[in-house]
């Protein structure tokens, strides 16, 4: 009998084991198996970056990260303050094209937002001057024309228009007052009692509040996967590279929505 709790165990089938116990992997030559242990169920195979991957999809959610008005729409924060919104509307067909893969699926969708206190008391300086590097620009919570900025209640914290049809009333939303999607909130508890091990991670922006909540997944020791054309930012092209790079290279696994859209089954005979 295998004694799954050794480390770089070497498989029956050629592989090598990754972790120990009900949380390992198995890596091969050609592909990553992220739940040899979970057999029942829809088992496929994902291509992706570095490696294709295999994963049951019922252990698996989409986590929509921020396409809000104050960054995605005409008027709102990013273009108030003479950053490229348009850029991160690029993001919206590839948002919508996920959200309609993850309910074929059958995952739940994950729609993490931020949602500041109206008083601001949840707010410390240094988030404070993440969007105030200027006198005269406008702040979390300060008012622009269409109402306070990412406040709760605030027409700038809302989806924006092309995405509030894609919600359905048993979707999770998550309000956030950090960057990442897991500082202070309930999304750790959501994922561990609903039984989700791997998130699907699109949205905006890519090198900030999307790469700090793929972090801050795999430091918990969940699968990050990074929908790379469902996922933008208002910064310099270079800087989502950099994110696709580190995601596929520590997170986890860099794929498209096509690919997400269409995995293909995985023969579970003779695996262990």
């Amino acid at each position: 009998m295998a004694d799954y709790r050794e480390i770089y165990r070497r498989t029956d089938d050629g592989g090598v084991q990754l972790g120990a116990s009900a949380d390992r992997w198995y890596l091969y030559e050609d592909h990553v198996h992220l739940a040899p242990h979970h057999t029942e169920g829809q088992l496929v195979r994902f291509d992706a970056e570095l490696l294709p991957f295999v994963d049951n999809l019922n252990r698996g959610a989409l986590a929509v990260v921020d396409m809000q008005n104050d960054f995605c729409a005409p008027g709102g924060w990013t273009d108030r303050s003479g950053l490229d919104y348009e850029a991160c509307r690029a993001a919206i067909p590839g948002v919508q094209r996920a959200i309609d893969a993850a309910r074929r699926h059958g995952m739940f969708v994950i729609w993490i937002y931020w949602h500041n206190r109206p008083d601001l008391r949840n707010l410390g300086a240094p988030t404070l001057h993440s969007f105030k590097h200027r006198l005269d620009q406008v702040g979390i919570g300060e008012e622009l024309d269409n109402g306070a900025v990412l406040t709760a209640g605030s027409w700038g914290a809302e989806m924006v228009d092309e995405l509030t049809g894609y919600m359905a009333d048993d979707d999770i939303h998550v309000e956030k007052v950090r960057m990442s999607g897991f500082y202070g909130t309930h999304l750790d508890q959501v994922l561990r009692t609903q039984g989700i091990q791997t998130l699907y991670v699109c949205g905006v922006n890519a090198d900030q509040c999307v790469s700090t909540t793929l972090e801050d997944a795999y430091f918990r020791d969940y699968n990050p996967v990074l929908i790379a054309d469902a996922t933008a930012t208002s910064s310099p092209a270079y800087c989502k590279d950099a994110v696709l790079f580190n995601t596929k290279q520590c997170w986890g696994f860099v794929t498209t929505t096509e690919a997400f859209a269409n995995p293909q089954p995985y023969p579970t005979k003779g695996r262990t």
